[in-house]
């Protein structure tokens, strides 16, 4: 199959992750919220006062499970409600040009990852980074994922993969090697086309390999399940096969 990248119209994020009341309300209204930024940000004022975990309170905001057309919306969202969430814990409110004293998606420390698994407070720190830039910058670092990784890149545009999902497969597996460059920098080396074709039939398990990381793609494609008709168990599936692949490699390739 061709290597297909999604085209996406992003502004760039304010601090935090949150980029305003009008793109908040509009993303919450896509994903099937019935509220405002600024009531989000009320309800979010009286569930930090009373102590309440943020992971409690998004889920409240809507009245079914939110709707995604693309794992990057997914993030999209989930960056600014979490930045909006910062902000009102320290006192601000829902105008993004508010001075803030929050700090922005700031990428974890490059090469900072010992061994060679994840940990979860990595693959979080990543996802949000990633979500929280410009699209230029995302083009850079999509060209510096094929001039590094070009068995890779074409063993990807060969793959088996399904009409529905076969975006957010080639989109999970950069943000795979994206998050396996950040934390192993110079210890991470080249994959071999070879290589990726023998693990492709029976790849081990992302979660025996790489379990932090395998709970965030389960994330981004139950919201794609979510969001897309025709991404079922059998699509999933080779989403799934293909990732794991991709995951078992990278990993077979850090340096001890």
């Amino acid at each position: 199959m061709a290597s297909r990248k999604r085209n996406r119209e992003r502004a760039e994020p304010a601090l935090g992750g949150y980029e305003g009341p009008e793109v908040l309300t509009a993303l919450l209204a896509r994903a099937g919220s019935p509220h405002e930024a600024s009531e989000v940000a009320e309800h979010f004022r009286v569930a930090s006062a009373a102590g309440e975990p943020r992971g409690d309170v998004i889920p409240s905001l809507f009245p079914e499970e939110p709707r995604f057309e693309s794992p990057e919306a997914a993030r999209r969202l989930y960056a600014n409600l979490f930045g909006l969430w910062d902000r009102v814990a320290a006192g601000l409110g829902v105008d993004a040009d508010e001075p803030a004293v929050v700090e922005p998606a700031v990428a974890p420390e490059r090469g900072s990852v010992d061994g060679r698994v994840l940990p979860p407070a990595f693959v979080e720190g990543c996802w949000r980074h990633l979500a929280s830039l410009p699209e230029r910058e995302v083009s850079r670092l999509r060209d510096r994922f094929q001039n590094l990784q070009p068995d890779l890149d074409a063993w990807l545009s060969e793959v088996e993969l399904p009409e529905a999902g076969g975006l957010a497969a080639h989109d999970l597996a950069f943000e795979t090697w994206a998050m396996f460059d950040r934390g192993f920098d110079e210890r991470l080396g080249d994959l071999e086309w070879k290589e990726l074709r023998e693990l492709e039939a029976e790849p081990p398990a992302l979660e025996s390999v790489q379990p932090a990381l395998a709970a965030y793609v389960a994330e981004q494609l139950e919201n794609l399940e979510d969001e897309e008709p025709g991404f079922g168990p059998p699509e999933r599936a080779q989403v799934e096969r293909v990732i794991a692949t991709v995951g078992a490699a990278l990993t077979r390739a850090i340096a001890e």
